[in-house]
């Protein structure tokens, strides 16, 4: 049976999925698949028109919608379970290997075991040794072994001690700056996705490209025969799934010389060292990791191990992984929340779909006075330039049963209202689906109404129009035939609908009916986001439809905002008003220049033109360039009364 360390090293006895949640659970949208535009994906298609390119492409989408070959992932926005310690005689659960194999137990372990064993038998016997050099010898597996669990932790397992021999296996990660680009030539042919050629010139393919931050680990078996480390070398296998038999033949290659190197020394500890720094380098990978299909005709090392998967397995996988561990990391660290910029654990905080995170106590705020108040429409990211959406899964941890048994019961509703063939049944208010004829049946009580007049259905009959019901209601009401409740429900119904049918336009998206109070015709539905002109009513993405027929802004719309921010213009409307009301009286005072009346003010002959500008005499009825000029002793009086 495997076995593990007990032997605690830091973070990394955790495990790989679960950390020692903090009071509350941590929560985290499982990470979305991601599209390749969302996972720097780059695509190169055919110079021309082709419908195997258009094919490939379909499947690339298609990329992060199939299982993972070794098991599902971690269930979206579930609590990081508290890791339970496992019993002495049961293995605990460890990462999974790149080969698809797990450190739990079971025949994948067995057959790994009985590979290594195969390769011991085929090497020949066993070199003999005296009773000395076996001590020495096992003392130093055993130290070693020692050794690699107190500095790789539980990336280490044992697999088998039978007839003295060791046999354990670890996970090697890969060192890698910051982040690095994984990118692959595809082509889909036979309804499936498979890696491309190898060559720039062929464009047929298409080049998808992605970025991670945590490369698979490779998966290193060890089986230490007695003569280790004295006169021969571990046997081993390497085992991964996104590189190609060509290059896990030349990592072998490369162990076997690190053996050469330093004969008669321990060396798995080197070959983890090696495996973890120099690899990628060794197999010419810089800046960016190429993923390409096996080679047939190279010989492959038979100590290789590999997973021959499709692009379409593999590359979905190692996205995967990558936001496993980043989520790790992430449960790890200390973050500010950017909403009471407090500094929390990662197990305190609520991370959404959209990337932003925040901690518990203030999204569960936000959340419930949102709930209360009834915008379900506004429960969106509490970052002010994210519009995403926050899932259901995650309200209802943050809400308490009521709450959100009140949001989803909101959300129904609300989405209803919004379906322009949705209407209710006037006897029981069931929700009822609206056909072509403007009838619809209650599924719950049966009625067969008219979903105009909310009446029985009146086949080959006309339904009348408000006002007809209006006058119906008023005769019934005088007569009281309706109880006080129903009339008043339904004489306050239609009088809305008429009111609403004369002051509103509809979405032409969901219908929904918005009034507009002032401002441009650019409208926005508060219900569905849809924009859409005022004028003419048609949905609109941004301001060139105004270049056409319809208007930005209504004229009297111009008018009043002219008033409110210039004062001048707004004393020339004033004037005009009282140049209309003296000329009622029989009294204007027309501008010589552009004949438009003027008010006198009081007794004052010296007028203003609200139209030209200009100044006149209210006397002579003659411009005034200079007023000092034109009245005085020799000239008109500045001051008269009307006669």
């Amino acid at each position: 049976m495997p076995r593990k360390s007990s032997k605690p090293r830091g973070a990394a006895a955790h495990g790989p999925v679960g950390l020692t949640p903090a009071p509350r659970p941590a929560l985290k949208a499982g990470p979305p698949n991601p599209s390749p535009a969302a996972a720097v994906a780059e695509a190169e298609g055919r110079k021309g028109p082709d419908a195997g390119a258009a094919a490939a492409a379909e499947a690339l989408e298609r990329l992060h919608v199939g299982p993972a070959p070794d098991g599902d992932p971690p269930p979206a926005l579930e609590p990081e379970p508290e890791p339970e310690a496992p019993a002495p005689s049961q293995p605990p659960p460890v990462e999974a290997s790149s080969s698809g194999w797990s450190a739990a137990g079971g025949s994948l372990e067995e057959e790994a075991v009985r590979k290594l064993h195969e390769l011991a038998e085929a090497d020949g016997e066993e070199v003999a040794l005296t009773e000395e050099e076996a001590q020495a010898n096992d003392q130093r597996q055993e130290d070693e072994i020692c050794a690699l669990e107190a500095i790789f932790g539980d990336a280490v397992v044992i697999l088998d001690r039978k007839g003295g021999q060791r046999c354990f296996q670890v996970h090697v990660h890969i060192e890698i700056p910051d982040s690095i680009d994984v990118s692959t030539r595809l082509s889909y042919g036979d309804g499936t996705l498979k890696y491309g050629a190898t060559s720039d010139a062929d464009d047929d393919d298409l080049v998808y490209k992605f970025k991670v931050e945590h490369l698979p680990p490779i998966l290193l078996r060890c089986l230490m025969p007695a003569s280790y480390p004295s006169h021969r070398p571990p046997f081993f296998t390497i085992s991964t799934y996104w590189l190609d038999k060509g290059m896990v033949s030349s990592l072998c290659r490369m162990l076997d010389t690190l053996w050469q190197e330093q004969q008669g020394m321990e060396v798995t500890y080197q070959w983890v060292q090696w495996l973890q720094s120099s690899s990628l380098s060794h197999l010419g990978f810089g800046n960016e990791i190429v993923l390409s299909k096996n080679d047939v005709t190279c010989d492959t090392d038979k100590r290789a191990c590999l997973d021959d998967g499709s692009p379409d397995v593999i590359i979905p996988r190692m996205m995967r992984y990558n936001e496993t561990k980043h989520h790790e990391a992430f449960l790890h660290a200390i973050h500010d929340c950017m909403i009471c910029f407090s500094e929390c654990p990662g197990v305190d905080f609520v991370k959404l779909p959209c990337h932003h995170f925040f901690c518990w106590k203030c999204m569960q705020t936000y959340c419930k006075i949102n709930v209360k108040e009834g915008n379900v429409v506004k429960l969106l990211c509490p970052d002010t330039k994210c519009e995403g959406a926050v899932p259901p899964n995650v309200l209802k941890r943050l809400l308490g049963e009521d709450e959100f048994e009140r949001w989803e019961g909101l959300l129904l509703q609300r989405t209803l209202d919004a379906m322009s063939d949705v209407v209710y049944c006037p006897r029981c208010q069931t929700a009822c689906l609206e056909d072509v004829d403007n009838e619809a049946v209650c599924s719950n009580c049966l009625f067969s109404f008219c979903t105009l007049c909310t009446n029985r259905r009146h086949i080959g009959e006309q339904c009348m129009s408000p006002q007809e019901r209006l006058l119906i209601l008023e005769k019934r009401q005088q007569s009281g035939r309706l109880q006080a409740d129903q009339q008043r429900r339904i004489f306050e119904e239609l009088k809305s609908l008429k009111e609403i049918m004369k002051d509103c336009k509809q979405c032409p998206k969901c219908k929904m009916a918005i009034s507009k109070t002032e401002g441009c015709n650019k409208m926005e539905c508060w219900n569905c986001k849809e924009y859409f002109c005022y004028q003419c009513n048609r949905a609109i993405t941004g301001y060139e439809h105004f270049q056409g027929s319809c208007v930005l802004f209504p004229q009297e719309e111009i008018d009043r905002w002219e008033m409110q921010m210039n004062p001048r213009v707004q004393r020339q409307v004033v004037a005009q008003a009282h140049a209309e009301m003296y000329g009622r009286h029989g009294q204007p005072h027309l501008c010589p220049t552009c004949r438009q009346p003027s008010p006198k003010v009081g007794n004052n002959n010296h007028l203003f033109c609200w139209a030209c500008q200009k100044h006149f005499c209210a006397l002579c009825h003659k411009p005034v360039p200079k007023p000092a000029q034109h009245y005085g002793p020799k000239g008109c009086k500045q001051h008269t009364a009307d006669p």
